[in-house]
């Protein structure tokens, strides 16, 4: 199975790759981070004509310090809309089986990231491909940034300061899911084809302030809590894949990735 991955140097679509490589199959990276005048999905025409799947990916996206940003909602709006316009066009001509990446924040239209990502759906139902419902994805440790997610900023305070100093009070409440379960699901999701709406989540809500104690546990950090109050979108479930289940725990899932940041971060 020949396989291309547009989004390929993201903080998921990296493991994802992997994933796809370790099952014996072919992956053509495609990712304005490798050649940004080669591999720009806004603009460049893309090949596919030696390949038999593909899994769009790309996006501007980061945490919800970046996704509710008000001076950034412009930008994602431009950015997305030109990668849709781009990309959906050249698969429709294509008719290669695609999987797009949307995210529970699509049943939501106050935020561009949302609005964005419904539109996507759309364009991915009109040309009969399949698209599942992403939720808060862990494990890669990420650069940390504007952009960077609250999982893994935690565990960077944790291992470089010794402390998790949080935005909120962390009583808002969010549904996490491991990247490995997260590939498997993916994977599945394309390969039967899928239609309708499909959740990857654990389908466990968890306050934020736990998250942070169960990181502070393993690592030995102080958490400081903000004094902020979070907010919580309490998304429905859509839908589940059939025969498909998270097997990574949170406790599990938070240790795995506290020993791989620490070999990161000690090189």
């Amino acid at each position: 199975m020949k396989n291309l991955v547009i989004g390929s140097e993201g903080f998921i679509g990296k493991p994802f790759c992997n994933f796809l490589e370790s099952k014996g199959e072919t992956v053509t990276r495609f990712d304005i981070k490798r050649e940004p005048e080669k591999e720009d999905a806004r603009f460049i025409p893309i090949d596919f004509s030696d390949i038999d799947r593909v899994y769009f990916l790309a996006w501007d996206v980061g945490g919800a310090k970046y996704l509710y940003k008000e001076d950034a909602q412009l930008t994602q709006l431009d950015w997305n809309l030109q990668l849709l316009h781009n990309v959906m066009k050249q698969l429709q001509e294509s008719k290669k089986p695609f999987l797009f990446i949307s995210t529970q924040l699509a049943e939501e239209y106050d935020t561009v990231y949302g609005a964005t990502k419904r539109l996507g759906e759309i364009w991915t139902r009109l040309l009969g491909g399949t698209f599942v419902r992403q939720w808060n994805v862990y494990g890669p440790l990420e650069e940390h940034s504007i952009k960077s997610h609250v999982m893994s900023d935690f565990v960077y305070q944790a291992l470089t300061t010794g402390e998790i100093k949080m935005l909120t009070d962390g009583q808002e409440v969010r549904q996490f899911i491991h990247i490995d379960d997260v590939c498997e699901a993916w994977y599945l999701a394309l390969s039967r084809n899928l239609k309708g709406v499909h959740d990857i989540t654990s389908f466990e809500w968890i306050k934020i302030i736990d998250i942070a104690n169960k990181i502070a546990a393993v690592t030995g950090a102080k958490v400081i809590p903000g004094e902020k109050v979070g907010s919580t979108p309490l998304t429905p479930i859509s839908g589940k894949i059939h025969g498909w289940s998270p097997k990574v725990d949170i406790d599990e899932g938070i240790k795995r990735m506290v020993e791989e940041a620490k070999n990161i971060l000690h090189k």
